[in-house]
C-alpha cells in the first residue's frame, strides 16, 4: 500500500490540468462521503438499537457502501443506520451535500442535477427523501406575543397524468370568489423569539376544532394571541383562558401598539414567492415538504451537514458545514 502512495505521489506532478481537476473531485468526494458516514453513524452510536425490533442487541456485522453494518442478535436481521429512514437505499453519498447545498440555495431539478451531475428523476427523488423528515423540526412551544394567520393555496394536481377532474382551460372556468375546498390552508404561526410553525389544516377555512388539537397544545399558558381575528379564533379567549387580541378592525387598522401580524405576513409573502416564481407551484401532496424545506430556509443558519442529520432523524441537529 505503501508503495502504490508513493507511485501516486510521484506521477501527480506529471498530471496535466484536466487531470488534475479530475483527481481533485475524486479526492473532494472520498472527503464527502466521509462527512455523511460520520452523519449518518452518529444514529447508531448515541442509541443503538436494531430499527425492525427495537432491540439493543446488536453486534457490528462487516462494512458496505461505506457504512457500518449490524445484526440483531435477537430477530437476527442485518441493517445499517440508514434503515428506516428516508434515505435508505439511496446511492451517490458522495454527492449528497453538494444536492443539499443546491436546496440550501434553493436551485431547480434541473439545476441540481447539473450540479451533482445526476439524473433528473434523481435530483427529484433525493428532494423528496431529504425534506420527508424536516416536519418533524418544530417547536415544542410558543411563548410571549405570537402571530397566527392563514395564507392559502389553489389545490394542485401537478405532475399527474391522470386528472380527477377536468383540466384547468384559461378564461373557459368560472373562478369560486372567497374561500372553498379547493384550496389549501396553510396555518401559520410564530413568536418574537422566531419560533414558528406552518402546517396544512385541511381544504377551506381554519377549523375551530384543528386549531383545538394542533395548536392550543403548543401555546404557553401566559402567551399573548394576535390575530386578524377570523372567527375560529373566538374560542379561545373563552374556553383556553389565553389572551386574545384582534388588529384588525372596521377601518382596517392592522396595529395596535406593539401588537401586529406584520412578521407573519411578512413570511406569508416570502413562501409564497418562493413556491410560485422558483418552482411554478407545487403539487398539494408534496406541499408539506415545501413547508418543511422553507422553514430551514428561514432559519438562515442551516448547512448541508444539519440539513443530513434532520433528514435521517437526529433532532436538534449537528453543526458542521
Amino acid at each position: 500500500m505503501r508503495q502504490i502512495l508513493q507511485n501516486a505521489i510521484t506521477i501527480v506532478p506529471q498530471l496535466n490540468h484536466d487531470e488534475r481537476i479530475q483527481l481533485t473531485k475524486v479526492l473532494s468526494s472520498i472527503a464527502d462521503i466521509k462527512k455523511v458516514c460520520d452523519v449518518v453513524e452518529t444514529i447508531q452510536d448515541t442509541n443503538p438499537h436494531c430499527p425492525h425490533c427495537g432491540s439493543t442487541k446488536i453486534y457490528k456485522h462487516g462494512i458496505r457502501s461505506y457504512l457500518q453494518r449490524y445484526r440483531c442478535g435477537s430477530c437476527k436481521r442485518t441493517f445499517n443506520s440508514l434503515t428506516k429512514t428516508p434515505l435508505a437505499r439511496l446511492r451517490k453519498k458522495e454527492q449528497w451535500l453538494s444536492y443539499l447545498d443546491c436546496m440550501l440555495n434553493s436551485f431547480t431539478i434541473r439545476q441540481s442535477a447539473s450540479i451533482t451531475k445526476t439524473n433528473k428523476k434523481t435530483a427529484f427523488l433525493w428532494r423528496h427523501r431529504f425534506t420527508k423528515w424536516l416536519s418533524k423540526d418544530k417547536p415544542s412551544e410558543l411563548s410571549g406575543i405570537i402571530e397566527a394567520d392563514e395564507t392559502y393555496y389553489k389545490y394542485s394536481f401537478k405532475g399527474r397524468k391522470h386528472l380527477p377532474k377536468e383540466s384547468h382551460k384559461r378564461g373557459n372556468d368560472k373562478a369560486i370568489k372567497g374561500l372553498s375546498k379547493r384550496q389549501v390552508c396553510v396555518f401559520t404561526a410564530c413568536d418574537r423569539s422566531n419560533q414558528d410553525i406552518e402546517i396544512i389544516a385541511g381544504l377551506g377555512s381554519v377549523p375551530k376544532s384543528w386549531l383545538k388539537t394542533h395548536f392550543i397544545p403548543i401555546i404557553a399558558k401566559d402567551a399573548v394571541l394576535v390575530t386578524d381575528g377570523h372567527k375560529s379564533y373566538d374560542f379561545i379567549k373563552k374556553d383556553k383562558n389565553i389572551e386574545h387580541i384582534v388588529v384588525k378592525d372596521e377601518k382596517g387598522k392592522r396595529v395596535l401598539g406593539s401588537y401586529h401580524i406584520q412578521h407573519i405576513n411578512g413570511y406569508h409573502h416570502r413562501l409564497r414567492d418562493w413556491i410560485n416564481h422558483k418552482f411554478h407551484g407545487v403539487a398539494t401532496k408534496y406541499l408539506t415538504h415545501y413547508l418543511s424545506w422553507r422553514h430551514e430556509l428561514e432559519k438562515k443558519t442551516m448547512t448541508p451537514i444539519s440539513i443530513l442529520a434532520l433528514a435521517v432523524g437526529i433532532n436538534p441537529p449537528l453543526t458542521g458545514t
